[in-house]
């Protein structure tokens, strides 16, 4: 027996510790809901563990994020609704000043509820806002530019459309149209209708000349038949204006109008290649036949000529020509250097990394931007050209609300997948991190039992030095 080292005593004493030590760290996971407390508890899983956390945490400002641009959305698609239905409004009424039957002051009247409707689209386009940002007024649509030529402006192009800077060449050739306000005079007299069906506009570049066809079948199934021909020098001095006699009878008389129309065309310009300077068919496709990957529509308003050309990939960009005669003189091409720079769109954040966004490219809704700034309808056939305008006009607001509309589908499918994700990652890092409190329970029950025993067992073997002395009595 010694007294000077009792390792009874040492021995019962490490193994309390390290009990005590186990009861602390039960004690910890079942106090915090946590099974790791501190790095040391689970280095591997605490790595794991922390890398999810802050998955998580991003997961609800990318869920916040996607809310508050649905908000936006809906704020500026509840704004373009009141606009198509005042757009439709006045389309109404421009039906109705087109009618021959109203007078001068009940197109006058019309005409003063016009300008009050076209006044209330300019307010609601400037001053619909969101965190005191204003939506409809074009700052958030995608921007570009013409490098090179003044007279050309980017108007728009689609969300499908690639950034970058292209070069192409651009020509066009000028040709008539039937106008809106189509047909005048005897018509009546000559076809037995008012409303005579009229064949579209068709070329002989041979002759040079333009020819339409007017045709209608009477209630006896006869058909009453003209075709009308004349040269564009005869339209150019006419202004488009020509009064035919008819071929039976002399002192009735038709007239036709028409409209100077100009077909664009597109091709690969000269400077691509040069500095990463694309061409016309990276951006557009395959520019000949046969396959036809694009198409191009012009429509001209106070003398500036809107030209959009649409390809099969999705990529559509409208061109606005200001200044047509310096632009591209009739049948030559002029090199264009367009930058689309894929920026000025609301950028919203809606994945955890770098890149993984949605560009919020809202159309503007102004008067100009819609065509539709100079509505008259004092006469007959200004009221006439409205119809056609406005027609536009509800084209082009229908298209922004389907935009917004597929915006919005977008973001609530953003956000189903963030809650998706976030169930199952939290699911994920509830077994790493979680205590599971019925197992945790039972180890801290034996741990108590197994502390108490080494206390009890400590007492005792400090006891055991004193039996020693007992041998020097």
């Amino acid at each position: 027996m010694k007294i000077n080292s009792n390792i009874t005593a040492y021995t019962t004493n490490n193994a309390y510790l390290i009990n005590e030590r186990r009861l602390s760290g039960a004690s910890a996971r079942l106090s915090s809901g946590s099974k790791i407390n501190k790095a040391g508890d689970d280095p591997a899983n605490y790595a794991i563990g922390s890398k999810m956390r802050a998955q998580l945490e991003a997961l609800d400002k990318i869920k916040t994020n996607a809310t508050t641009g649905s908000s936006v959305v809906e704020t500026a698609e509840s704004a373009v609704t009141e606009i198509q239905s005042m757009i439709q409004r006045m389309s109404e009424l421009a039906i109705k000043a087109a009618n021959g039957t109203m007078s001068s002051s009940d197109r006058s009247m019309i005409q003063e509820e016009v300008d009050q409707l076209k006044d209330e689209i300019s307010r609601i386009s400037s001053t619909t806002e969101f965190n005191s940002m204003t939506l409809l007024d074009g700052g958030f649509e995608n921007k570009g530019y013409c490098r090179n030529v003044a007279s050309v402006k980017v108007e728009q192009y689609s969300d499908q459309t690639s950034a970058g800077t292209y070069s192409m060449k651009l020509s066009y050739k000028e040709g008539y149209s039937l106008s809106s306000y189509g047909v005048s005079g005897d018509v009546y007299d000559v076809f037995g209708t008012i409303y005579p069906k009229i064949s579209d506009v068709e070329y002989d570049e041979g002759t040079g000349e333009y020819s339409v066809t007017v045709s209608s079948e009477s209630e006896g199934g006869a058909v009453t038949s003209r075709t009308y021909t004349m040269s564009k020098t005869e339209l150019d001095t006419n202004k488009g204006k020509m009064t035919f006699s008819d071929t039976k009878d002399a002192s009735k008389k038709i007239t036709l109008e028409f409209d100077k129309v100009y077909k664009y065309t597109v091709s690969d310009g000269a400077d691509m290649g040069t500095d990463g300077i694309k061409g016309a068919s990276d951006l557009f496709g395959q520019l000949t036949d046969p396959g036809r990957a694009y198409y191009t529509t012009t429509r001209t308003v106070n003398n500036e000529d809107y030209v959009t050309v649409t390809s099969k990939n999705g990529s559509e960009v409208t061109l606005k020509i200001t200044d047509r005669e310096n632009t591209s003189k009739e049948g030559s091409e002029v090199d264009l250097t367009i930058e689309l720079t894929g920026q000025g769109a609301m950028r919203l954040q809606v994945g955890v990394d770098e890149g993984e966004v949605l560009d919020l490219s809202i159309p503007e809704m102004s008067l100009s931007k819609m065509h539709i700034d100079d509505l008259d309808m004092s006469n007959e056939k200004n009221a006439t050209k409205a119809i056609n305008s406005l027609e536009y006009a509800l084209d082009y607001v229908s298209s922004a609300r389907s935009k917004l509309g597929a915006y919005e589908n977008r973001l609530d499918n953003t956000i189903s997948f963030v809650n998706a994700s976030d169930e199952a990652l939290t699911t994920s890092y509830s077994r790493i991190a979680d205590t599971d409190m019925a197992e945790e329970m039972t180890d801290y029950t034996n741990l108590q039992v197994l502390t108490q025993a080494g206390m009890s067992m400590l007492a005792q073997a400090n006891e055991f030095p004193q039996q020693a002395l007992q041998l020097l009595q």
